[in-house]
């Protein structure tokens, strides 16, 4: 899968993390899935609650190849990813049985969270006033493209709608191209990031009051609170902002082609742009950039930017990413490459900090990289206790040892195609 680093498997018993002794009902689809795996990487109890068969999350490629670590080519990488440290078990929610069974294992939660359509589960007797009767410290985060309340609430939404409709995407790009998608499931990411916080803060309130409470995340209004300046601009100029492209709308930041890729450069100081031109000078590539006229940093968001801009990307030409990037350093501005997939798998910084980490992924001896988490709790570290479960790994250990059903039981409730 990756740079093989030296293992870093963490297979003592950990103690108490942040939210150990938490367990949450992860019933969620894509644009919930990674609040799940925050907090079961914080020490969450998290039970993935799949449909009969799996989750179709576990359909979504890129999956590990033949060949690679003897692994099922099947198996997903983004499943992989987004749900370490959870268990698994399968459930059909939408027949009475299984209901039922769900009602059970809530009394036994401290969050349930959910990504269906508005008014779904509470169709089911699953919502949160059904399940709040069975547990009053309940906190009950629901997560939907619009909200529960509004004229757009019953629309249906991708991550390519979140971000074009909570007004990301129309500032993302070129200004002679049409508006432009990030890589990846960003709007989905922020929704989750959102709906993360409000459940730690939901969870901080029930342990000064004991009081449960139902979150309502809006994808819309997520990706919308993640704008910076360009509302409040609108709102002081009348003016909407425009794509920057390779330039930040606010001050003289950029990315350069250089003579290997790419690198970003920014001069949001007097000195990072004096520094600059007198290193262009130094090359005899500064143009008229040495004149008086050119002293003044701000002028590079006026009338006179595509002269400069034009000079500068001739002069970066000369150079390497590392080259610039070290000169920039030097002299404390903050100058750096812009690297690809295969260099972050590689980077010595990430490696040396513990983020990347080797690990089992689904059977023992068999191992792959994992990306770790972005933080460090020095009393209450992350790790990764276990990698993504199988397809209902933990149906006997919850049905039987949890709620203690029968094992004959738990097998005819199989059979029927309940769980």
């Amino acid at each position: 899968m990756g740079f093989s680093g030296p293992s870093q498997d963490q297979k003592e018993p950990i103690g108490q993390q942040p939210l150990t002794g938490v367990r949450v009902l992860d019933l969620s689809g894509p644009m919930g899935v990674y609040c799940g795996k925050l907090m079961a990487d914080m020490g969450a109890d998290v039970i993935k609650v799949e449909p009969p068969g799996g989750d179709p999350m576990r359909e979504m490629g890129p999956f590990i190849p033949d060949g690679v670590n003897g692994v099922n080519s099947e198996k997903s990488l983004n499943w992989l990813h987004f749900n370490t440290n959870k268990r698994s078990i399968t459930l059909d929610i939408a027949v009475p049985q299984g209901a039922e069974l769900l009602s059970k294992i809530s009394r036994q939660a401290g969050v349930v969270l959910e990504t269906f359509s508005p008014g779904y589960l509470d169709n089911l007797g699953l919502g949160y006033s059904h399940l709040l009767q069975g547990n009053p410290g309940l906190i009950y985060a629901s997560l939907t493209p619009f909200g529960q309340t509004g004229p757009y609430r019953d629309f249906k939404a991708t991550d390519l709608t979140g971000f074009a409709m909570g007004g990301y995407m129309y500032v993302t790009g070129r200004p002679e191209t049409p508006p432009t998608r990030l890589w990846g499931s960003q709007a989905y990411h922020t929704t989750s990031n959102r709906a993360f916080i409000a459940i730690l803060l939901a969870l901080y309130h029930r342990m000064a009051t004991g009081e449960g409470q139902y979150i309502d995340v809006s994808m819309q209004e997520a990706v919308a609170a993640t704008t910076e300046h360009v509302n409040t601009a609108y709102n002081y100029t009348g003016e909407p902002a425009v794509r920057c492209g390779f330039r930040h709308g606010g001050q003289f930041v950029a990315t350069w082609r250089c003579k290997d890729g790419f690198v970003s450069i920014t001069t949001n100081t007097q000195q990072a742009w004096d520094d600059l031109r007198d290193w262009m000078a130094r090359d005899g590539m500064a143009g008229d950039l040495s004149s008086e006229k050119f002293n003044d940093r701000f002028i590079l968001r006026g009338e006179l930017s595509e002269h400069i801009e034009g000079l500068i990307q001739a002069w970066a030409l000369t150079h390497t990413r590392q080259e610039i990037t070290e000169w920039g350093q030097s002299r404390h501005h903050p100058w750096g490459p812009a690297v690809r997939a295969d260099e972050i798998l590689e980077n010595e910084q990430l490696w040396d900090r513990g983020y990347f980490i080797e690990s089992e992924a689904l059977h023992p001896g068999e191992k792959i990289v994992y990306p770790g988490a972005p933080y460090k709790l020095t009393q209450s570290p992350w790790q990764l206790r276990h990698p993504a479960p199988q397809v209902g790994q933990h149906n006997r250990e919850i049905y039987c040892g949890d709620l203690g059903l029968p094992v004959d039981e738990l097998d005819a409730l199989a059979s029927q195609g309940v769980i």
